[in-house]
């Protein structure tokens, strides 16, 4: 089992409401653990996308959360979060204002008044509170600017310093599933079936299904994927006998025999 220094991520983590999965460089261990990663954050409430300018083809197809990807970025775009119960919100549109916009959120009957500090508007690069950079952000191109601004951590299997990064994750012996097998849990994120199942394909394609670049923590990984895919097996109920106990028939006791009790058949004499 890897332990590696998360402090600083998890602490990032743990405070982000959205985040961005940024993959520079696609491929299937790359993508499968991006998406791996996303889903878990899904699953802990949190909103996530994954930006690949590259659009996955069939080779993926197998991958969960695929949805999730998009190719779309501007640096424009400005997003409005707003810390409220959706349950409570009836409608959400927007007017025009004598060219002014206008977004109107309508709360239901009873429900609290939207207060002003429950309102965050975030006009960064990303559109995310919290961003990952799966690897070097070159091949991005005049978009790799996006780590000028928002909060990155960059996670690489190169050793490479980037000055942008809030915090850093490097392993130079395993691949971006290996890595994320062990940073999720770290992180207090869970593994599930379908994040399990993305991570575990990354694994098996990267390392060739174990066959080449694997340590025994590849294969540990590997186990870990592989429970986390598996249906949870429902507990057998106990064996419960409906039969009332005063009813349940006790064998009858052996005679005991008593050498001086014993009558002695009697003599047989035959008739002439």
């Amino acid at each position: 089992m890897k332990n590696y220094n998360v402090t600083e991520i998890k602490t990032l983590v743990d405070s982000c409401k959205s985040a961005l999965i940024v993959v520079p460089t696609m491929s299937v261990d790359s993508i499968g653990s991006a998406l791996g990663l996303a889903l878990s954050l899904i699953k802990a409430g949190k909103s996530a996308k994954v930006l690949s300018l590259t659009k996955p083809d069939q080779n993926y197809s197998k991958l969960s959360g695929l949805e999730l990807i998009t190719d779309s970025y501007n640096p424009a775009d400005l997003m409005v979060t707003i810390s409220y119960p959706l349950d409570q919100i009836d409608q959400v549109s927007y007017n025009d204002d004598g060219g002014k916009l206008n977004l109107v959120v309508k709360t239901k009957s009873g429900a609290a008044k939207i207060e002003t500090n429950q309102i965050a508007i975030n006009n960064s690069s990303s559109g995310a509170d919290l961003c990952f950079m799966l690897g070097d952000e070159s091949p991005l191109g005049e978009k790799a600017s996006m780590v000028n601004s928002g909060n990155w951590i960059f996670i690489s299997p190169t050793n490479v310093a980037k000055s942008w990064a809030k915090a850093t994750l490097i392993d130079p012996d395993a691949p971006f599933s290996e890595i994320f097998t062990f940073l999720l849990p770290m992180l207090g994120l869970s593994l599930d079936t379908e994040s399990g199942k993305d991570i575990l394909i990354g694994l098996r394609v990267a390392t060739q299904s174990f066959s080449v670049n694997v340590s025994p923590e590849s294969f540990e990984a590997g186990a870990i994927c592989l429970r986390a895919t598996q249906p949870e097996t429902p507990k057998s109920a106990p064996v419960v006998d409906a039969t009332p106990i005063e009813n349940i028939e006790r064998p009858s006791p052996q005679p005991s025999f008593n050498s001086t009790s014993v009558t002695p058949n009697p003599t047989f004499t035959p008739t002439v």
